[in-house]
């Protein structure tokens, strides 16, 4: 037994080959295992898909209140019937009420109105910063105890209340559409408080029917509102419009503030429609869900989901059936078993706590595992006129026991279009042996960067990262992505 580490006087090696006298619960990887006292198992026989840092999200969401919010189907003016207020104001009830919306923070104002500030039209612009349109109706601090709570029967969620109770105060839209403001007011109020909270994500809702009728109507002036709240302060701003909305102005807004855009259709569906929008956009603010390793879906019951405080200390959650069932804990999406979601409880519970970690583990099967490979992950480099994203680094933080490896992929392009044809270049390998690139950040010795501006295509607006995780060639498992981060600059367009 010389040699063999780990293994002590009364430990046997078993090659436990399939027929009458095999051991049931030695079947990992290559079947080879260490047996002492009846137990056998090898400890590093995981697979883990993915991880997410969890934070606390908080969003100001900025509602038109013009007077073309009540037009209905007719094209007349209806208070009670109509299809743009009452689909749009009922869709965000709803979303202020679900469940899978506990731990955000939500502040919230009416534009055109003036409560608790000034924010209407005006032929000239409020000072720098939005006035009065920085003021929100129902106000948010950050305080755990007013974040929306989970659903329990009881109206003991007083933010909720307050939410409820604004579109009870002022049911009647009315006024013209003094868009500039609206947005300069709403951005300004985000980024004061991403700066006081720099660990919260933090995202503007911009909802309207109409086009800019006052102040400063000139588009690329209001899309570098959206645009200075994301690239300066790194908050998202999310733009959805529908009615009377302009498609080319919606779509400036989210694609300079790097959110998403929505052009949504007024009339039947549209509570549905913006419903599904803010869903999204909660969605891709926050994430409570973690990738399960395709390993999961033929056994669900093996899947394990662990939270990691920024101390370290692990603790293994409780699987749930599914949202009717929780209280703490996590429950899959659907019936793939590909993805797993944090409880509403749980999921707020663990935004207090900045810093932590989810992973799903899998253990792996009796045969050798298969590599994982990521869905495409994009991202868009928001650059001033007269210069050109240049993407630039990829650093990463990966654990590769063995023979094991990760491999880094991107492509790129000037165009979204264009992305699935672009050619696929290998930017990063991670592994142990022969040497060890499982770290290469600014903890490494030396410190370490991919440099992305020397492959092909490092100067366009988009890029698209996938990753491969390799399994060690005995069938073990234990690949993991701890995290990866991509930077660009901004040279002057070529």
């Amino acid at each position: 037994m010389t040699g063999c580490t780990g293994v002590t006087d009364g430990m046997e090696l078993i090659v436990n080959p399939p027929g009458a006298g095999q051991i049931a619960e030695c079947q990992c990887g290559n079947n080879g295992s260490v047996y002492q006292s009846g137990e056998c198992g090898s400890p590093a026989c995981t697979a883990t898909a993915s991880a997410t840092q969890s934070r606390p999200v908080t969003m100001f969401v900025a509602l038109d209140r013009s007077t073309s919010m009540r037009r209905n189907l007719s094209s007349s003016f209806d208070d009670t019937i109509n299809d743009r207020w009452i689909p749009a104001t009922n869709a965000l009830k709803a979303f202020f009420q679900d469940p899978a919306s506990a731990g955000l923070g939500v502040a919230f104002r009416f534009w055109p109105l003036d409560n608790p500030g000034p924010c209407n039209e005006t032929p000239s612009c409020p000072p720098a910063g939005g006035g009065g349109c920085a003021l929100p109706l129902v106000p948010f601090n950050g305080a755990a105890a007013d974040r929306l709570m989970e659903e329990s029967g009881a109206m003991g969620d007083q933010q909720e209340i307050k939410l409820m109770q604004a579109f009870s105060s002022f049911p009647t839209p009315t006024g013209e559409t003094p868009m500039y403001p609206a947005l300069d007011g709403a951005t300004t109020w985000a980024i004061n408080y991403k700066n006081a909270h720099p660990e919260e994500a933090v995202a503007v809702v911009f909802i309207t029917d109409g086009v800019p009728s006052s102040c400063n109507t000139v588009p690329n002036a209001i899309g570098n509102l959206a645009r200075n709240a994301f690239v300066n302060h790194g908050v998202r701003v999310h733009a959805v419009g529908f009615g009377n909305s302009n498609t080319t102005l919606i779509n400036l807004i989210a694609d300079q503030g790097g959110g998403q855009a929505y052009n949504l259709i007024a009339g039947p569906t549209l509570q549905a429609s913006v419903l599904d929008a803010l869903v999204s956009i909660r969605g891709e603010a926050r994430s409570c869900d973690v990738a399960v390793a395709s390993a999961g879906a033929s056994d669900p019951a093996s899947v394990s989901v662990v939270y990691e405080n920024a101390a370290g200390v692990e603790t293994t959650l409780t699987p749930r059936a599914g949202l009717g069932s929780c209280g703490t804990g996590w429950y899959f999406t659907d019936a793939t078993h590909t993805t797993a979601r944090l409880c509403p409880q749980t999921c707020s519970a663990l935004r207090e706590n900045p810093g932590g970690k989810i992973r799903a583990t899998v253990p792996c099967a009796a045969e050798t595992l298969s590599p994982i490979t990521t869905a495409w992950e994009r991202y868009h480099g928001v650059c001033p006129p007269g210069t050109k994203a240049r993407w630039e680094y990829l650093t990463y933080r990966t654990t590769t026991p063995g023979d094991s490896s990760v491999e880094f992929f991107v492509r790129s392009a000037d165009d979204t279009a264009d992305l699935g044809a672009a050619a696929v270049t290998l930017a990063a390998t991670a592994h142990a042996t022969p040497a060890d690139t499982q770290v290469c950040d600014g903890t490494s010795t030396p410190p370490c960067a991919v440099d992305l501006g020397a492959l092909p295509g490092a100067q366009a607006d988009y890029l698209e990262l996938q990753v491969t995780l390799n399994p060690t060639s005995d069938g073990a498992g234990g690949v993991q992505v701890q995290d990866w981060e991509i930077g660009y600059s901004c040279p002057d367009a070529e």
